[in-house]
């Protein structure tokens, strides 16, 4: 063998290692925000300032796909407010989908107007495919943080129809639907205590379903962070379903996940503070109900 070919020969491992280490080893990646009018005691238009300045960084993310809003995405539902949120996705340039919040359907119907699906009577819940993995966006607005009716029957056929073919499926819900304080949750503090309601039927509805599925289920909420009183964020894992919430509006700890599923379909969270370093919250999976 000469030189030039031992040389050849020796430098191919090195540059498929060198290749290798340069692929990020995820399939995709999305983020979810929650709250991103922000203030609540501040008559703004647009997304929270802060959320605004991490556009370039979203957009770099690895793998960076599109972005799940996961309500109280406006603070007053009218025509200008909903112009410039749709014109500021348009800057950010990847594709939202939205699970309403309580702010954003004060106007019910010019909500249902702009985002509800025109292919099934403009209804407020949707669900999507994405490389073998499953998204439900629910309205938790219509029944007063309960879901039931034709959005229980979307929510159980979704659930069946995915049930053999699906790797993770990720939920997301503007309010906390499982605070019960009967449960672990029992500290947490969403965003305006008043609108609670005494029950709902999500332990003795939809907890049994998730728990029961045969992909692991991911539930989010956006109703967290919005004041200084308010839960920041949270993460539990109970079993087969994974409680994860955040949100902004405090001005002190505020944030937005990343959430990145790998090759092997293994799901890993990137919990982002709008204030000070990126990473000063630490892993997700560390965090501790109060």
């Amino acid at each position: 063998m000469s030189k030039i070919n031992v040389i050849l020969f020796l430098c191919i491992p090195i540059l498929i290692i060198a290749s290798c280490k340069n692929e990020t080893p995820f399939k995709y990646s999305f983020f979810v925000a929650g709250h991103t009018y922000g203030k609540p005691d501040r008559d703004t238009l647009g997304f929270h300032p802060p959320f605004k300045s991490e556009f370039d960084f979203i957009r770099s993310y690895p793998q960076s796909s599109f972005g799940i809003l996961t309500g109280d995405i406006v603070q007053h539902s009218n025509e200008e407010s909903w112009n410039v949120i749709d014109n500021e996705i348009a800057d950010l340039g990847l594709p939202i989908f939205f699970a309403p919040g309580n702010h954003d359907v004060y106007n019910y119907r010019l909500y249902r107007q702009r985002y509800g699906d025109p292919e099934h009577n403009y209804q407020t819940y949707r669900c999507f495919n994405n490389q073998g993995d499953l998204f439900i966006l629910l309205d938790a607005n219509i029944v007063k943080w309960n879901i039931t009716g034709e959005q229980l029957d979307f929510l159980k056929d979704v659930l069946n129809e995915n049930n053999d073919t699906v790797k993770n499926v990720f939920v997301f819900v503007h309010q906390p639907i499982w605070l019960n304080q009967h449960t672990v949750f029992k500290n947490i503090k969403h965003n305006w205590h008043p609108l609670t309601p005494d029950t709902t039927n999500y332990w003795g509805t939809i907890e049994p379903i998730f728990q029961d599925y045969p992909a692991p289920i991911f539930l989010f909420t956006g109703d967290l962070g919005a004041n200084k009183q308010a839960t920041p964020y949270m993460y539990y894992m109970d079993n087969n379903i994974t409680y994860i919430g955040g949100g902004m509006g405090s001005g002190i700890n505020d944030n937005y996940l990343f959430i990145s599923v790998d090759r092997n379909d293994i799901v890993h969270f990137n919990l982002i503070a709008l204030q000070g370093d990126r990473n000063r919250f630490g892993k997700l999976e560390d965090c501790i109900l109060p």
